[in-house]
């Protein structure tokens, strides 16, 4: 996505708390942007050619991406360019479209690029159409702050701050970071399932965390173990299924400093180049400051050990009434992009909501000859 046109976006603010030695804190910021929903992948209000939409958080993804009905329905222009985008479920080409003009927070931006996608994004929130995603190549230019559990996300340019997280108070746990991807656009980084080291990617376009198979093998998940889990198929961004998917309860699992009892994970053979998938619920739970510039990486853990929900699921039985207690045993919970499939705990699953990792950065494209 191309936002060299911003303009009108930006306030400095001289945060109290920030001052240097040798100058002070300054936050540029486009002031928080209200999530719309409250649970699954973020999702957050934009203007596009003058219509109000909505689109997802998603930065497991390299490209900003719009739906082919909205592109039309809003007079995107095709710029002649394509794209190849990889998935969690394969690949597909996708044109580059134009708007004249998008809105985000307090900021405005002309000539902006969407990759099209032959999908839908899911149905509307606050009224509002979600008609696509803002990945990586849109993240990048800022330090990024995930409080889901406060209901937004803001986004800040920061200069001479001593402090990471200069608008944070109370400690946070800094987690190691490196970078993924053809583009090095999406952010890795290393956790511990059941004590065991695996490579991850922090993914808000994920419902739920992931890890691959022979990742639950490296942390002593059998086959006999699988055998009494619930089965799941995934969907992504081309719209095809991949069976094999089981949800398992893990000892533990570590990020950064923090540790998570008893998560219940999804264990998928998504096409991640190796990575399991750290997804929304991690951040719907814990505040997350990504800095891409300086490739850093903090959380700030809301809640105890033993009263934190982080990757407690619950889903209803299959006929269970529409109100009422919920079951004793928490075993699953409403993934947009996976359909149960066990007789047993199945039920309504919302529409697929979230996308590709893995595609190649959008830029603006180049003139034609």
């Amino acid at each position: 996505m191309h936002k060299s046109g911003w303009i009108g976006m930006v306030s400095l603010l001289a945060l109290a708390g920030c001052a240097e030695q040798n100058g002070v804190c300054q936050v540029s910021t486009l002031g928080d942007l209200p999530v719309l929903n409250k649970q699954g992948s973020p999702i957050v209000g934009v203007t596009i050619n003058g219509h109000d939409a909505a689109m997802i958080v998603d930065s497991g993804a390299d490209i900003s991406m719009i739906s082919e009905e909205a592109s039309k329905n809003f007079g995107l222009v095709d710029t002649g360019h394509v794209l190849n985008i990889s998935g969690v479920t394969g690949e597909m080409l996708s044109p580059i479209m134009q708007a004249d003009k998008m809105g985000l927070g307090s900021g405005t931006s002309g000539e902006v690029y969407l990759t099209q996608a032959k999908r839908s994004f899911g149905g509307t929130m606050a009224g509002r159409p979600v008609v696509g995603l803002f990945g990586a190549d849109f993240l990048q230019s800022y330090d990024v702050m995930f409080d889901l559990p406060g209901g937004k996300i803001a986004l800040y340019q920061l200069s001479g701050c001593k402090t990471p997280t200069p608008t944070w108070e109370g400690p946070s746990s800094k987690v190691d970071w490196y970078r993924l991807g053809t583009h090095e656009l999406r952010i890795g980084t290393t956790i511990r399932l059941n004590g065991k080291k695996i490579d991850a990617m922090l993914d808000s376009g994920a419902w739920h965390t992931s890890v691959l198979p022979s990742q639950a093998r490296k942390a002593g998940v059998s086959k006999d173990d699988l055998a009494q889990d619930i089965t799941f198929t995934s969907t992504g961004v081309s719209g095809k299924r991949r069976d094999g998917g089981h949800l398992h309860r893990f000892a533990s699992l570590q990020i950064g400093d923090e540790l998570y009892p008893n998560p219940l994970l999804g264990i998928s053979p998504i096409e991640t180049n190796g990575y399991a998938l750290l997804g929304a619920d991690f951040l719907r739970h814990n505040r997350v400051w990504v800095s891409y510039r300086h490739e850093q990486l903090y959380i700030q853990r809301l809640q105890p050990s033993e009263q934190d929900h982080t990757f407690d699921l619950r889903i209803k039985p299959k006929n269970a009434p529409a109100t009422g207690a919920e079951p004793a045993v928490p075993v699953s919970a409403p993934f947009p992009r996976i359909s149960l499939r066990d007789p047993a705990s199945s039920g309504n699953v919302p529409a697929a909501a979230s996308a590709p990792a893995g595609a190649p950065v959008t830029a603006p494209p180049a003139p034609t000859p």
